[in-house]
């Protein structure tokens, strides 16, 4: 088992307690839940919401752990469309997004800062579709956020019933079924975006009774979002050759653009009373050109030089079959889902060129194949990544007794990466003169299997009337292979040439077991408190290289949680809050060093602590007007040095990157009559540290705030809502990166006004 936990930390709780009481309603927050007010004559009280965090049906206030959760009619008031849009409504959330479709996701300050790297370290969050796992390693789905019934966050440790990468939490999309009646619907908008292109949206589903016992729902859609960035003139000179390359040819406005386009279409037949099969097919294609950073300092706001083509082609289809039926004395759910994701995408890499001697020194002026003349160093880097992913789980949920109730299952996923990297340099061909099949002088072309294979429970016991037990546990198998090759046109071997041999050939194993404990108190019918101690873990890997070691170990969070979950003012204001002390041990950090290794490597650099509360509340003033908050405040810093080839590269209380001090949430809901309700929602996010965790490198990132707002016009069975997205036209820092060798600035969009009309079948 990971350290085992220190069961009472409650002296540092009970400083945090004492640090949140003195913001509590001074900042009055909400993660906000999307649930809205129901009248009953003269009473109101805020919606009850359903979720399966537990793997289980389960009122959202029953649950003794924190859970955030996005309903379908707050995702549709908000507007929210993808990942960077929920991401920014959920305060205990960071996350790094360069474009669409290449998402990382952090939670309550557990940051490492991330990577794009395949070969390396996985993720610290979990990201669920239904029941299966679609995690990877810096490139996340990023799914089309429609007919999806809610999108469910769990903030801490969920080790025990989610296994690997459910380290700091877990965020589960769970999409709409098919039901036993007629229905279909659709979406219709369009979209200005100040000093940028247009966009247009266009969605549907159709619910088809194919019988007494069956159905199917079939849902399609294709948003295009305009670009707002502009490509513009620029040069750049090579150090040793004296070359100067000009943008010219990649002079463009508004390059950015994407187009996502995908269906669903998804199976119910009820075999029995008792029994029940589901089928889900998803499949989405994203396409994108240019990029989302732009270069303030040097060229202008929304500016941005390129000398090369950058563009994305993600597409992926998941598949996914459940069986559930009641065995008498337990449910039985069976899961299977296979994910298959093909991801090209090109990236201009020709500054590395000017930034590092080696490569016109050793490849474009090497005065044995080019005498006195070099040839132009710029490179184009490309990638090309199959993954699939495979997953069963079979699990056995008691009924709802009276003392004891207790949830046992197995899991298996298997994670298969295919992986090709590329460094091109158009005309190295022919100037070398070597049997090359393209025109890399660089590139990895290996393939990463990750395996897990776990058993796992939760008991639940009634100690009291009021006062209830559970326990969890989760023993696990880990296995990771990683074999290909990787090298330069001179070593090992030619690169694409006959004679290439593989040269990485390496394997981790390990089994270990995470455990959590909580116990919750009912103080009345509306009161819930609770206590949670619980474990995550990310398991361990094998190096491409023994300059750090061969292998790395698993490393482990463990937290100390007491929350609070109650409803007051007869239902119309309800306040869940948590308090949280987490210790991550044996971090693992992936990291490049030219100077020893041509490969990336990971070591484990010693202990953090996150320190933090976050809250949700939501408030029914009157019969048309709805205030939510959601704050987080989080303290994440490193607790020992890591030196690295005798050099200081990362000290003892440093903060961890992406990880802001501060991020809230304020949404009013207006009604001005039953045809007619507004929405204004105001996000703030602190200022934070970039991805990189090495002294001297890393910067901040400036804080700032979102504005939008939106009008809804209801007539019957249609409504028309006009919105703006971003109304103070705020230049955001979404993220500061360097990963082309430049130092540039992910933006968001700027002010977008939008119309969109939404039909319902009238039923």
């Amino acid at each position: 088992m990971g350290e085992s936990m220190d069961i009472f930390k409650l002296n540092n709780l009970y400083k945090l307690t004492k640090a949140s009481s003195r913001v509590a309603f001074a900042g009055s927050s909400v993660l906000f839940t999307g649930a809205v007010a129901s009248q009953d004559g003269s009473n109101f009280e805020v919606e009850e919401v359903i979720v399966t965090a537990q793997k289980r049906e389960q009122n959202l206030q029953d649950v003794p752990i924190s859970i955030t959760a996005i309903t379908e009619e707050s995702l549709s008031k908000l507007n929210i469309k993808n990942f960077a849009d929920y991401v920014l409504q959920l305060p205990s959330v960071s996350s790094y997004q360069r474009r669409p479709g290449m998402g990382q996701i952090f939670m309550r300050g557990v940051s490492d800062g991330g990577n794009q790297n395949q070969s390396l370290t996985g993720p610290s969050v979990a990201i669920y579709v239904d029941d299966a796992p679609v995690t990877a390693i810096g490139d996340n789905l990023d799914v089309h956020i429609y007919d999806i019934d809610r999108i469910e966050v769990l903030t801490g440790p969920q080790g025990t019933l989610y296994g690997a990468a459910s380290q700091a939490g877990n965020l589960r999309i769970i999409t709409k079924k098919p039901i036993n009646e007629f229905d279909a619907g659709a979406n219709m908008g369009i979209e200005s975006t100040s000093g940028g292109s247009g966009s247009n949206l266009l969605e549907g589903f159709v619910n088809i009774p194919l019988s007494q016992n069956s159905a199917i729902r079939l849902v399609g859609y294709r948003d295009k979002d305009g670009g707002y960035i502009d490509s513009v003139q620029d040069s750049i000179t090579y150090p040793l050759s004296g070359i100067t390359k000009t943008s010219a040819n990649f002079v463009e406005s508004d390059f950015n653009e994407s187009v996502v386009e995908g269906y669903k279409a998804a199976l119910r037949v009820n075999l029995s009373d008792s029994w029940t099969f589901d089928a889900n097919l998803m499949s989405q294609q994203t396409e994108t050109d240019g990029v989302w950073d732009h270069n303030p300092t040097a060229l202008g706001d929304y500016n941005v030089s390129r000398f090369f083509d950058d563009s994305t082609d993600d597409d992926w289809s998941k598949f996914t079959a459940t069986i559930t039926g009641d065995l008498g004395f337990a449910d039985l759910t069976f899961t299977t889902s296979t994910l298959d994701r093909d991801l090209e995408y090109l990236t201009d890499y020709s500054a590395y060129a000017a930034y590092s001697a080696y490569v016109e020194a050793y490849y474009t002026c090497y005065a044995y194949y080019y005498g006195d003349n070099c040839i132009d160093p710029s490179i184009q880097y490309e990638n090309d990544t199959n993954q699939e992913i495979e997953t069963r789980e079979i699990r056995l949920t008691s009924k709802n007794q009276t003392k004891l109730n207790w949830i046992i299952g197995s899991f298996y996923t298997e994670n298969t990466l295919d992986y090709n990297t590329q460094w091109r340099i158009p005309g190295i061909l022919d100037a070398l003169k070597v049997p090359l099949s393209v025109e890399n002088y660089y590139q990895t072309d290996q393939v990463r299997v990750d395996e897990e294979t776990a058993l796992f429970g939760e008991l639940y016991y009634q100690l009291t009337d009021q006062l209830k037990l559970t326990l969890g546990y989760r023993r696990f198998e880990n296995e990771t292979s990683l074999k290909g090759f990787v090298g330069t046109v001179f070593w090992p071997s030619y690169i694409g040439g006959t004679n290439r041999a593989d040269n990485v050939n390496s394997r981790f194993s390990g089994k270990d077991s995470v455990s959590k404990f909580n116990l919750s108190y009912d103080i009345n019918e509306t009161t819930l408190i609770y206590l949670t101690l619980s474990e995550g873990y990310r398991p361990g890997g094998a190096n491409r290289t023994t300059e750090v070691g061969a292998t790395y170990d698993s490393d482990f969070l463990e937290s100390t949680e007491i929350g609070l979950k109650t409803t007051l003012m007869d239902g119309r204001f309800r306040f869940n809050g948590a308090i949280y002390q987490q210790d991550w041990n044996d971090i693992q950090l992936a990291f490049f060093d030219p100077n020893i290794s041509l490969l990336g490597l990971v070591d484990n650099l010693g202990q953090a602590e996150s320190n933090g509360f976050e809250f949700d509340s939501r408030y029914i003033i009157n019969d048309r007007a709805t205030i939510s908050v959601g704050y987080s405040s989080n303290d994440a810093e490193l607790k020992e040095n890591y030196f690295y080839r005798g050099t200081l590269r990362v000290a003892a209380g440093q903060d961890l990157p992406l990880t802001p001090d501060v991020k809230y949430n304020i949404n009013l809901d207006y009604e001005v009559n039953e045809n007619s309700f507004g929405q204004i929602n105001y996000t703030f996010t602190d200022e934070m540290f970039n991805s990189d965790v090495f002294l001297g490198t890393r910067e901040i990132q400036d804080s700032y705030s979102i504005v939008n707002a939106s009008w809804t016009l209801v007539r019957g069975n249609k409504q028309l809502q006009f919105y703006v997205n971003n109304l103070t036209d705020e230049t955001a820092e979404l993220g500061r990166n360097y990963e082309d060798y430049v130092d540039l600035i992910t933006v968001n969009r700027p002010r977008s006004i939008g119309i969109k009309f939404s039909w319902l079948l009238d039923k």
